[in-house]
């Protein structure tokens, strides 16, 4: 690992770490903050989005939370969890039943691989 990595590595732990004091302390618009520059620092990550929007459901802000889960199940998708992507599909459907498309989206069987014949 360069030297650059190991520094971005090292701010990013640093801002775990702040995380977890801001949510010790119940600060969590500073929480929110964090997860979110979290969120732009590991963008291929779904846990970072998935924590947020149960921050958000937690301090009542149930629209952005309904955003913040619906990015994680995209993501948990795309890494090939899909247990965990429907999981969290239900988590935000419970917030907003209008929602539905993305659960079935998840667990919808894949398509048989096409024939060329």
């Amino acid at each position: 690992m360069d030297k650059s990595a190991r520094r971005r590595e090292s701010k990013t732990t640093d801002l775990y770490a702040e995380l977890s004091r801001a949510l010790e302390a119940g600060r969590l618009s500073e929480a929110l903050d964090l997860y979110e520059l979290i969120e732009k620092r590991r963008p291929d990550e779904p846990r970072w989005s998935h924590r947020k929007g149960d921050l958000l459901r937690r301090m009542g802000r149930k629209a952005d939370a309904v955003l913040a889960y619906e990015r994680a199940v995209d993501l948990y998708a795309a890494k090939g969890f899909d247990a965990r992507a429907a999981a969290t599909a239900k988590i935000m459907l419970a917030i907003d039943r209008s929602k539905s498309d993305v659960l079935e989206r998840v667990s919808r069987p894949p398509s048989p691989p096409s024939s060329n014949r």
